[in-house]
């Protein structure tokens, strides 16, 4: 398997002098051999990882993932689940009813360090190496055996869904925890979400022939598997074991699936990727199945556009998940549902696989990039894949996202983005802050910047941070360098406090020259620029910038204003309008900002 000669033409465009992120990172190999029970629902796993240390820093310990511990009565995940006050649905009191073979677990046989048995701790869904010696360009190999029991699918891992899914294999292997420049990232497994060093993955699956399997990465014995990953008739029987090997180069996570029913379609990108889709005929919509090949290589055509190329050979669709979710090359998604909203979780669950996938955030610590900037892009796909027929929503796609911040800022029971993904007081606290308030991070930038530079940051960060673990700094960084506007207030204010906006006209007067001023008023605790739209003899689109942003040019298609201080509570446009040609007056037209209050917005007044 190979990287797309694009991403790699477009990796040194930015010096590392230039860029923010740190130029090192760990990098991993994991060969991965599993030996399936499909009565037991159980598996042995025989795991080498090699761990490379391209950090300058000596490493003294290792920590893994265990995500199956997660899936048993009286686990961090059950507790929260039972304890919040507006569980998941898909999660209640399900894992405290689980029955002994019914929960998942990892139990680690042996496990070795450069040949030498080492101790080790368990605690849940952490295990912790606690004495190496792995110092700066070294690298270590560790061995482990493990036994690992499949749960009963709770949340995104597991057997037999709701859907009748044999397996859809998630989280399902010990995985070495993410080591970056704030040191070791070994969190819990309690609800959400993940964090991986990128490497490659060798992956040997045995298991009865019966099974069609999909998984991350390039099945590297086709001819030998058939299932319609070849053109050989390729005949087995039905119990006899069969040993399917993957390949995946660059990325961060492995997923694999598998059912008896798959039916397994094929659909080739022009110019991209092929595309893999799996879903069983008894319980997917197949007429939408069989309209989706369609729609998601337009979909890739447009991420091409909107974000950069796809740098892998593959992507999978695969029926088995609780809802939606995303992996490397692969995602897990239900197989039922009417075309525009099974569209739009594919479009969703694929736009992840640049951020997260590609872009390789910190989902706990920074869940609103990849959630976000997620949903961002997929209204802008979803826009050009199912045209709205109001015309606010063809100019501001955005607005839905809008709609679900303001009624939580309302309320007055929100918290910032910056709270730790597993930490928000509810549910519904994390799914706004890391959805809508993360891509109205971007969306209000559209009324700052404008869309187009919004677009080009996003290029810029994908061609700068492909395959690294950019953060916010380094979002801001490149919306700056194509925008030469400073962003840091605007980032600070919208990631780490709650601070509302409450923005509106306060009166239009008449100065000595005759000409109108328009008197805005910021009554709230949050800052913000804004559009004002004059009509007159024509429409006048006037920018009031805020002198924080030092902006080095005008905005493209307004009329730039003085800057605003923001201290002022209240600013005066001066339009050099006659003030008796003004006839109407819109603030903020486009509903790009996200204001508490909408009142004031259009002069006259009613």
């Amino acid at each position: 398997m190979r990287i797309h000669p694009v991403i790699i033409a477009l990796l040194p465009v930015l010096t590392c002098n230039e860029a923010l992120a740190t130029d090192w990172q760990l990098r991993v190999k994991y060969d991965i051999s599993v030996r399936f029970d499909d009565r037991m629902h159980r598996f042995a796993g025989d795991q080498r990882l090699v761990l490379y240390n391209e950090s300058p820093d000596t490493l003294s310990e290792l920590f893994f993932h265990l995500y199956y511990n997660a899936f048993q009565p009286g686990s961090m995940m059950d507790i929260r689940s039972r304890t919040i006050a507006d569980p998941d649905r898909r999660v209640g009191d399900r894992i405290w009813k689980l029955k002994p073979d019914e929960v998942g677990y990892h139990r680690i046989e042996s496990l070795y360090v450069n040949g030498a048995e080492v101790e080790f701790t368990i605690r849940e869904t952490i295990l912790h190496v606690p004495d190496v010696l792995i110092l700066p360009g070294d690298s270590a190999v560790i061995k482990m055996r493990y036994q690992s029991q499949v749960p009963v699918q709770i949340r995104r891992t597991g057997r037999y869904n709701r859907e009748g899914v044999a397996y859809s294999m998630a989280q399902w292997y010990p995985k070495l925890c993410n080591y970056d420049r704030l040191g070791w990232h070994p969190n819990p497994y309690v609800g959400r979400e993940f964090y991986g060093v990128f490497g490659e993955w060798d992956v040997r699956i045995t298991i009865p022939a019966r099974y069609t399997v999909a998984a991350t990465g390039v099945l590297q014995n086709a001819d030998q598997i058939g299932h319609g990953y070849s053109g050989r008739d390729v005949r087995h029987k039905p119990n006899a074991l069969i040993t399917w090997h993957f390949r995946a180069e660059n990325v961060h996570d492995f997923v694999w699936a598998a059912d008896p029913e798959y039916v397994h379609r094929t659909h080739q990108v022009p110019d991209g990727p092929l595309l893999r889709f799996f879903y069983k005929p008894r319980t997917a919509n197949v007429s939408v199945w069989e309209q989706l090949p369609a729609y998601m290589e337009r979909f890739f055509q447009l991420m091409d556009y909107y974000v950069g190329a796809y740098p892998y050979p593959e992507y999978s669709f695969i029926q088995g998940g609780d809802g939606g979710m995303e992996y490397p090359m692969a995602t897990l998604i239900l197989g039922s549902g009417e075309l525009k909203g099974m569209v739009g979780l594919c479009v969703h669950e694929a736009a992840h696989c640049w951020f997260y996938g590609i872009l390789g955030f910190n989902e706990s610590l920074h869940h609103y990039l990849d959630e976000g900037f997620t949903t961002y892009v997929e209204n802008l796909i979803m826009k050009d894949l199912f045209p709205p027929g109001e015309e606010l929503m063809k100019i501001n796609p955005h607005l839905p996202s809008l709609e679900r911040y303001v009624a939580l800022a309302r309320e007055g029971d929100f918290e910032p983005m910056a709270v730790h993904a597993d930490h928000f007081h509810t549910n519904r606290n994390y799914g706004i802050a890391a959805y809508y308030m993360g891509s109205l991070l971007l969306a209000q930038l559209e009324g700052v910047i404008g869309r187009d530079k919004v677009i080009e940051g996003l290029r810029l960060l994908y061609k700068a941070y492909a395959f690294k673990h950019p953060g916010p700094d380094e979002v801001r960084w490149c919306l700056e360098k194509v925008s030469g506007v400073k962003l840091h207030w605007y980032f600070h204010q919208w990631i780490y406090t709650t601070k509302t906006l409450q923005i509106g006209i306060r009166e239009v007067k008449e100065d000595a020259d005759g000409n109108a001023v328009i008197v805005i008023e910021n009554s709230g605790k949050a800052i913000m620029p804004v559009e004002v739209y004059v009509y007159a003899d024509k429409e006048y689109a006037f920018f009031v910038p805020l002198d924080l942003m030092y902006q080095s040019a005008p905005r493209e298609g307004f009329i730039t204003a003085d800057y605003w201080p923001w201290v002022r509570p209240v600013y005066e446009l001066k339009t050099g309008i006659q003030m008796g040609a003004v006839r109407r007056v819109v603030l903020d037209k486009y509903y790009r900002l996200a204001r508490t209050e909408y009142i004031n917005q259009v002069w006259p007044f009613n």
